[in-house]
């Protein structure tokens, strides 16, 4: 069965500098849900459908709008989805790719025939706002994308997706508290003076575990649909740390022209990287009608994942 991208869409808040970096912040209180529903009108408008013919709501998020219900039960509300299933993903940086697997085995199943994968993340209410965490604040942005998924040709066949973690590393790139472990309270007076509630990252073994992984996924992918490095058109690479994408687009013998660092322009998205960089690549019109698209992202978890797209 060919699984197709119907329709797709993305919304950035404004572009703010933080410590000389341009990153999309949201400029008031804001969930990833409110960022998820601008980016809907968008897709289901490219896959002419109505908000009612949707029938399941798969959505990655690594910063939902509260504890729980998850972000996707937001979004069902948001659009005015009735009784549409709803379900959250976390996957962190490779949330989108999982995503789509997830999607692909619901359409595949025949249980559904239309699902909205939606992405998104409101990062800069979550980090240190102390000089201390400015480093860390510089990488992240806000921002979110929407996927409109189903059986039969569209705007893209999905023609690999490949994914896997290894979480003997998650203290290497976590937010450690609140946490269930901890009793009789998930947060104490201690824990947040220490700013255990704020993302701590291994600099060196996240960005040395990403390099390599990013390049095997990728090839992983490729072999799974029997397709040659050399025969993708554009690669779109999602690590917190640019360099370490761009070091990966190198290893696969992708220059300037054929690779995106996905953002770059705007900071680091973790699940919505992926979709938002492919969307303004279409809107750069750097894929043309037939190209074939390699998306791969590695992160917290450590999880990672590729998926390969053949344009129409």
């Amino acid at each position: 069965m060919t699984i197709s991208i119907r329709g797709l869409g993305h919304e950035l808040p404004p572009v703010v500098t933080v410590a000389g970096e341009p990153r999309a912040t949201v400029p008031s209180p804001c969930g990833p849900s409110e960022l998820a529903l601008e980016a809907s009108v968008a897709a289901l408008q490219e896959a002419a459908w109505t908000t009612d013919s949707v029938e399941m709501i798969v959505f990655a998020t690594m910063t939902p709008d509260i504890s729980f219900p998850g972000a996707g039960c937001f979004l069902q509300d948001k659009l005015g989805g009735g009784t549409i299933g709803a379900l959250d993903v976390r996957g962190q940086c490779a949330g989108y790719l999982m995503g789509l697997a997830i999607s692909e085995d619901l359409i595949a199943s025949g249980k559904y025939e239309r699902v909205l994968l939606a992405s998104a993340e409101v990062h800069s209410s979550a980090m240190d706002p102390s000089d201390a965490g400015l480093p860390i604040r510089s990488l992240y942005g806000d921002g979110g994308a929407v996927t409109a998924l189903a059986a039969g040709d569209g705007v893209a066949r999905l023609a690999a997706v490949e994914c896997g973690a290894d979480g003997r590393y998650f203290d290497k790139f976590w937010i450690e508290s609140p946490t269930s472990k901890r009793y009789p309270r998930r947060l104490t007076p201690e824990d947040f003076a220490q700013g255990k509630h704020f993302l701590r990252i291994d600099r060196d073994h996240v960005a040395s575990f990403g390099r390599d992984k990013l390049v095997e996924i990728v090839r992983q992918a490729l072999t799974a649909c029997e397709t040659d490095a050399d025969d993708i058109d554009l690669y779109v690479l999602s690590h917190v740390f640019p360099e370490v994408a761009e070091d990966a687009a190198k290893a696969l013998g992708a220059g300037d022209s054929r690779s995106v660092v996905a953002g770059r322009e705007y900071g680091h998205l973790t699940a919505a990287s992926l979709p938002v960089a492919l969307d303004r690549a279409r809107a750069a019109q750097r894929i043309d009608s037939g190209a074939r698209v390699c998306l791969a992202a590695c992160g917290a978890g450590y999880a990672w994942g590729a998926a390969v797209l053949e344009f129409a």
